[in-house]
């Protein structure tokens, strides 16, 4: 494929990312996207090796004897439920694409469709990589089967990059998460009677009050500052209406920095929580550590002044720096339009992403 102007880069990237917003993808739906996606790279670089592992799409450029460092670029297919009055569409006034998941991350989708397009030029490998159920729970996500089957191809990557929104700035390691359900006890009892029974939700009051009064917490590793916080982020009760309530349910998310281990992490959500308060532990997911000194990624840091910031949230980099791999965060989605009901992409960002994944893969 030509080189493209930059007016015609932005209208392609443009046009490629409305086209996925229109696919409906929410996480565990992700069939018909998949074979858009698989069709798509076999049709814009039919010389790269394209195959599927469920619902995952890999598009690969090289031999396998290949001399060439290999980079790969991961991006999730899936996406949040949309909200109802959800746009999708191009807005030429405002520069920029409408759409679930257009920051979070069709738009980096998008990036990743040119540079297969554009594979045969670049002077490294390219792997691909679109996956599945990243926004579900950690254990079912695509990467678990694909770290499996195809663990051979990942052990061979120089450099990886997760496409995640990023501002077009370095998010280096990630934080890791703990999901939990605590319960509170109480007694039940009719409603016109509250004293016979002991309500687990005014019982709840002292651990709320002590959750929320919690600070964040700051940790620098390797330069970088992460914030350690506990959110409450789901409450209930499973009663009728006319019954106090004898368990009160509260879902805590715990987010740690890279310089804890998940069984430390976990250790201290239940010192935090404190003793008579029930724990279960739902989802853990691992800190991704802080992996800037491979000398690709050394040089196009210098080479493009990109800044590096930590990841103050998890991704799937943590699963690459588990493998040993030299894995960051780099990707045209505004952060703070991920799972926004009105969700956007800027069509610049995704031109000024491509070209500065096309400066690592020169």
């Amino acid at each position: 494929m030509p080189r493209p102007t930059d007016a015609a880069l932005a209208a392609w990237l443009a046009a490629e990312t409305l086209a996925l917003c229109r696919i409906p993808s929410v996480t565990g739906d992700e069939a018909a996207i998949a074979d858009h996606l698989q069709a798509r790279c076999a049709e814009l670089a039919p010389e790269l090796r394209v195959w599927r592992c469920g619902n995952s799409v890999l598009a690969r450029s090289g031999a396998g004897g290949s001399a060439r460092p290999l980079v790969a670029l991961f991006g999730h297919s899936d996406t949040v439920r949309p909200a109802a009055d959800q746009p999708i569409r191009i807005d030429a006034a405002a520069g920029r694409v409408y759409g679930c998941g257009a920051s979070d991350m069709k738009g980096g989708l998008a990036v990743m469709l040119r540079l297969v397009a554009d594979a045969t030029e670049l002077g490294k490998d390219l792997l691909c990589v679109f996956y599945d159920k990243e926004e579900g729970p950690a254990s079912e996500s695509g990467m678990v089967p694909l770290c499996e089957s195809e663990a051979a191809l990942l052990g061979g990557i120089d450099v990886a990059l997760c496409l995640e929104p990023t501002d077009n700035l370095i998010h280096a390691g990630c934080v890791g998460s703990l999901q939990a359900s605590v319960t509170v006890p109480g007694r039940r009892a009719h409603s016109a009677r509250p004293w016979q029974g002991e309500n687990a939700i005014y019982a709840a009051l002292p651990l709320l009050t002590r959750l929320a009064a919690l600070p964040r917490r700051e940790v620098v590793v390797d330069g970088l500052r992460f914030y350690e916080v506990l959110t409450a982020t789901q409450a209930r009760t499973e009663n009728s209406r006319n019954v106090v309530p004898d368990r009160f349910l509260l879902n805590l998310n715990y987010r740690f920095a890279p310089s804890k281990t998940l069984p430390a992490a976990e250790a201290e959500l239940r010192e935090l929580v404190g003793p008579g308060y029930p724990l279960e532990l739902l989802d853990a997911a691992p800190a991704g550590s802080v992996r800037l000194g491979h000398p690709l990624l050394a040089a196009w840091l210098r080479k493009t002044g990109l800044a590096v910031e930590a990841k103050q949230a998890w991704t799937d980099v943590a699963r690459l720096t588990a493998l040993g791999l030299a894995a960051v965060n780099f990707g045209p989605g505004d952060t703070a339009q991920a799972h926004q009901a009105n969700e956007s992409v800027a069509i610049q960002a995704l031109a000024d992403s491509y070209m500065a994944l096309r400066e690592l893969l020169e």
